[in-house]
């Protein structure tokens, strides 16, 4: 997920909410998510997002949850997504 992040106004302050949502997805949901990109850039972020499961109508749900939830999260505007099954 490519994202903008509209409420930061420091790399400090990035950090702090990435680190939020990073560990609240991970809690919720039970999937990896790392920060990929631009991680020296304010306003943006680049998180990748795994899910692992036999099923790909479960990932496509899980991976569907988790982008709504992270849309939702004030500060961040999700400027693209992308999902690949492997």
């Amino acid at each position: 997920m490519d994202m903008l992040l509209t409420d930061t106004q420091s790399l400090k302050d990035k950090r702090s909410l990435l680190s939020r949502i990073k560990n609240l997805v991970r809690n919720k949901f039970n999937v990896s998510i790392a920060e990929l990109s631009y991680g020296d850039r304010m306003g943006r972020t680049l998180f990748g997002i795994a899910c692992i499961n036999n099923d790909g109508k479960i990932v496509h749900q899980v991976l569907g949850e988790v982008e709504k939830f992270i849309e939702k999260q004030i500060g961040i505007q999700v400027l693209e997504r992308k999902i690949e099954l492997i």
